[in-house]
Order: structure tokens, then C-alpha cells, then sequence
């Protein structure tokens, strides 16, 4: 009899456990899911489970709860069953599938994408999956073909849609393409949180597309006043001089071209050429024999042509900068000088240079970076009617050239702000005795900051320095001593960014604005040179005004 009243006890207690209050345990633990407590719900679910452990449904919920708290591989196996036990629960294909792709077995998922591709199981959702696992993968192209599938079976998942393949277009590579998917992506639906991550990817890929462009020119123009532009010195000579002060136009051009595997490989190798042309004003001076000559004189041109090959380590970069500069004097070929354009390259040469400095950068710090470099270049100047052979051998200035040097630079202000500090040492073995150079110690700073939070501009201040200290090798034949140069440079300047950004925009036809003065910039600098020499002649001073812009595109 008492082995009787306990067995009831056990079943009465078992059924208590089973329905509370007329709900059962997987009853209890859906009420629980519902209100999204899924913590309370795992747990009923779980003792649900031990109950029923043939059940579909129960296996179903179980392993979406997981996945709801981002437990993927607990969630595997419950979804799992949930497929394959009878009767199977179709909603629970897609799931799978989520979670196989989260733990990377992506073996498996495939295979649960062809049942779903099959039986046409929740096929937007499937196809959307799909081109989850192809990007993961690395087949981006064919993952876009997913994404265009779900997209297209489904309009409500087109944004989400449009986000992955514009994702899948950047890992391609295909940059512009990435852009307009992200553009398109905030154009759907512009108040959701995916329309703002799109908005951050694609100025991210706006400045990516502007970092690799291979081709970059620019062209510049400048009104240049200078008041020693014959670098007049001081004594009996130079006093004879008069009326060196003059005014120029200044032209400047650049083109650059960085070879496109130079943005994915560790190689790269790009090709610049840069064009300065000056021209002064026609004024006449005095020479130091009494003779009257024409400032135009001094109109010059030089042509820069640099091929740079290199290759980036992991945490410093080498290169071999190769440069060949062509420079044209006008002398007294007068307002002639490019009014001949078949004899003015000829007759108007004045000097070539040409060598390689290979250089390696490497970090010191997060927001700075070192520099190492050593160069050597061989120097020749031409012999023509306009600027004929030296008088005498010790005035001939054809040299090698040999220097080495080491810098660091800062950035600040997220990298729009520049303070770098460089140190070169060189020497200079020239034919004629009187221009070698036994040695030169130069010390440079740049700094560069911008003045945004001051005035609310984009204009930035530009402060430089160059000192050299400067000692020729031989007493020099026509003074009969040692030549010494300490030259300071000082210059400092104001750059507006955009200057003429308001005079033109407007909107193209998908809505967005442009802006075709964006990239010219207003540039005002003014330079002071001391040349302290021991030598009278050589002893000057300079200032340089320069008031121009520069067009980058």
C-alpha cells in the first residue's frame, strides 16, 4: 500500500513538472520567448527537450534561442534535428544555414543551400545566404549574383541587398561600381541604421578612389616679385650692378602616374614629370662692365622627369627614386626666348643632372615616420652661343654630387597638420677647382598647420627653413682663398583649399553634388635668403613674394 500512495506521488510530481498551471514546459518557455527573455526561455526549452527529445518543434526553438544570444555552435546541433527529424520545420533550414556560415563550416551550409535551392524553401532568404557564404569565400562576383537573385525574388531586402554586393564590388576591387551600390543603398531608405553605415563606407570608398588614382595633374600659376633676381652681392663689383629688382610670371605643371599594382602588391612603381617655366618682365639693367642688359635674361624653364620604383616591407618601405632634370636659360637671346620653338631647346640649354637616391621610410611612432637616404647624381652644363665654355677651366662646374641625409616627420590634426625635421650631408667634386665642395651640413624644418579651428577656413600656414653651411674644397684662383656659404632660406605663407569651391556647383542627375574649382588652391609665401659668403661677390640677400593658385584634378 505506502509503494502505491508513492507511485502516485511520483507521477502527480511529474505531471506538476510537466504542465504548471496548465502550461507545459516548451508553453512556458514560447511565453518567455515571446517577451524576449531568452535566458528564461533556454532553460524551459532545455527541460522541454529532455521530455521530447524526437521533437522537431522543441529542437527548432531551442537552437534559435541559442542563435538569438549568438551562441551559434550550441545552436548547430538543435537546428540540425530540426531539419532532419519528422516532421521537419522548413523555417529552420535558413537558420542552419545562418548559423553554419557564422561558425564557418561552410562545407555544410552548401549543402543545406542546395535542399533549400531545391525544395524553394524561403528562396530570397536562401539566395540572400548564399552570397554570404560566396563572399566568405572569396567569390565575390558570383556572390553578387546571390545578392541580385534575393533582391529580385524579394524588393524588401533590397537594400540589405544592395549593402553586401556593394561590400562584395570593394573586395573585388571594383571601387567606382562599390560607390554607386553604397549610394544606391542610403537612397532606399535613408533613415535606417544601414543607410548610415553606408554613408560612412562610401567616403570611405571615396577616398580610397581618390588615394588610387594612377594618373594626378596639376598646373599652377604665380606672379613672383623678386627683389635681387641677379643675386647681386656686396663690394667694388657688385656695387656697379643696378637695378636688379624685378617682377615674374611663373608657370608650374605636374604629372604623375602610379602603376595600378602598386595599390595591391608590395611593388610599386610610379612615373613623374614636372615643367616650371619664369618669365620676367622686360626691364633693362646695368651689368658690373658697364654694359646694359635685359632681365629676361634670367627667364628659365626646367623639365623634371623621375621614374621610382619600390617595395613596402611590413613596417618600413625601400625605394630608388631615378631623377633627370633638363634645365633652359634664356641669357641674351632677349624676348625671344620660346619664340622659336625648333631651335630654343638647343640654344637655350643650359645644364642636366641626373642620379638615383635610394631611400627607406620606416615608423617611429603611430603618427610619425623616419627617413634614411643616400644620393649621387652627376651634373654637366652646356656649351652653346648663348652661354659658352668657362673663361677659364677653374670656372667649370661640371661635378658629381654625393649626399645623405635623415628626416623625421610628425603628423598631427589627423594627418593634415606636418612638422618634419632632415639633416643632409653632401659634397660636390666639380671639374674647375673653384666649385668643389669639400663639404655641405643642411639642416630643414616644415611645418605645416591648419587654421580650421581658428577661423573656420580651410586655410593652412606654411613655415619653412633651410640653413646649409657650406665649405669649397680649394682656394678659390681669383680671391686666393677658401670659399664659405652659410645660406638661410626662411619662408613662410598662407594656403586657401578650395578658394573657388562656391563659384560652381550644382547637381548631376543622380542627385549629388559636384564641385569643379573643389581641388584649386590659393597659395601667398614669402621667402627671405641670406647667402653670408666670405667672398663679397657671392655675400647677398632676397625676398621673394609669390602670389598664385594651383588646380589639382
Amino acid at each position: 500500500m505506502k509503494k502505491y500512495i508513492l507511485s502516485i506521488f511520483c507521477i502527480i510530481c511529474l505531471l506538476s513538472s510537466i504542465n504548471v498551471y496548465g502550461q507545459t514546459l516548451f508553453e512556458k518557455g514560447m511565453q518567455e520567448f515571446k517577451e524576449e527573455n531568452y535566458e528564461e526561455a533556454l532553460q524551459y526549452f532545455l527541460e522541454a527537450r529532455t521530455l521530447e527529445p524526437k521533437s522537431s518543434t522543441v529542437a527548432f526553438y531551442l537552437g534559435l534561442t541559442y542563435k538569438l544570444t549568438e551562441n551559434y555552435k550550441a545552436a548547430v546541433p538543435y537546428l540540425r534535428d530540426a531539419v532532419t527529424f519528422t516532421p521537419r520545420v522548413k523555417e529552420a533550414l535558413v537558420e542552419l544555414i545562418d548559423a553554419l556560415y557564422q561558425t564557418d563550416n561552410l562545407k555544410e551550409a552548401k549543402e543545406w543551400i542546395e535542399v533549400g535551392e531545391k525544395e524553394e524553401i524561403q528562396p530570397a532568404r536562401i539566395q540572400f545566404l548564399k552570397g554570404l557564404i560566396l563572399s566568405k569565400e572569396g567569390k565575390y562576383m558570383e556572390a553578387v549574383t546571390a545578392f541580385e537573385k534575393a533582391k529580385s525574388i524579394d524588393p524588401s531586402m533590397a537594400q540589405a541587398a544592395e549593402f553586401q554586393i556593394a561590400g562584395a564590388l570593394t573586395k573585388e576591387g571594383k571601387l567606382k561600381e562599390a560607390q554607386k551600390r553604397f549610394k544606391s543603398t542610403i537612397t532606399l531608405d535613408p533613415t535606417t541604421d544601414m543607410a548610415t553605415y553606408a554613408k560612412d563606407y562610401e567616403k570611405m570608398i571615396a577616398e580610397k578612389i581618390e588615394r588610387e588614382r594612377p594618373w594626378r595633374f596639376s598646373i599652377g600659376l604665380n606672379y613672383k616679385y623678386d627683389s635681387n633676381v641677379v643675386a647681386k652681392g656686396t663690394g667694388p663689383i657688385a656695387d656697379a650692378i643696378s637695378g636688379s629688382e624685378d617682377s615674374a610670371i611663373n608657370l608650374s605643371m605636374r604629372i604623375g602616374y602610379t602603376f595600378p599594382f602598386s595599390f595591391k602588391t608590395p611593388y610599386n612603381l610610379s612615373f613623374q614629370y614636372s615643367l616650371f617655366a619664369e618669365k620676367y618682365f622686360p626691364k633693362q639693367y646695368e651689368r658690373a662692365d658697364g654694359t646694359i642688359g635685359n632681365l629676361n635674361e634670367y627667364n628659365n624653364m626646367s623639365n623634371v622627369f623621375s621614374l621610382i620604383p619600390g617595395y613596402n616591407f611590413e613596417k618600413w618601405s625601400l625605394s630608388f627614386p631615378m631623377t633627370y632634370i633638363y634645365n633652359s636659360l634664356q641669357g641674351d637671346k632677349g624676348n625671344s626666348f620660346l619664340g622659336e620653338p625648333t631651335t630654343w631647346w638647343n640654344t637655350t640649354r643650359y645644364m642636366e643632372q641626373y642620379g638615383i637616391t635610394p631611400t627607406a621610410r620606416f615608423m617611429v611612432t603611430k603618427n610619425s615616420v623616419g627617413e634614411v637616404s643616400f644620393g649621387i647624381a652627376q651634373k654637366r652644363y652646356f656649351e652653346t652661343l648663348l652661354h659658352p665654355e668657362p673663361f677659364t677651366s677653374d670656372e667649370n662646374r661640371n661635378a658629381t654630387m654625393m649626399n645623405s641625409s635623415l628626416g623625421w616627420t610628425y603628423f598631427f590634426k589627423e594627418g593634415k597638420g606636418i612638422f618634419g625635421l632632415k639633416y643632409t650631408y653632401g659634397k660636390e667634386e666639380a671639374d674647375g677647382r673653384n666649385w668643389s665642395i669639400d663639404y655641405e651640413n643642411r639642416f630643414n624644418m616644415t611645418f605645416l598647420y591648419p587654421l580650421y579651428d581658428f577661423i573656420k577656413k580651410p586655410i593652412k600656414f606654411l613655415a619653412s627653413a633651410d640653413i646649409a653651411f657650406t665649405q669649397y674644397k680649394f682656394d678659390n684662383a681669383f680671391f686666393d682663398t677658401k670659399r664659405r656659404n652659410d645660406t638661410y632660406y626662411l619662408s613662410g605663407g598662407f594656403i586657401y583649399e578650395g578658394f573657388m569651391d562656391d563659384l560652381v556647383k550644382g547637381k548631376n542627375k543622380e542627385g549629388f553634388v559636384y564641385e569643379l574649382f573643389k581641388n584649386t588652391d590659393l597659395v601667398a609665401q614669402y621667402t627671405y635668403i641670406r647667402d653670408r659668403c666670405n667672398i663679397k661677390i657671392y655675400d647677398y640677400k632676397r625676398e621673394l613674394i609669390t602670389v598664385g593658385f594651383e588646380y589639382k584634378f
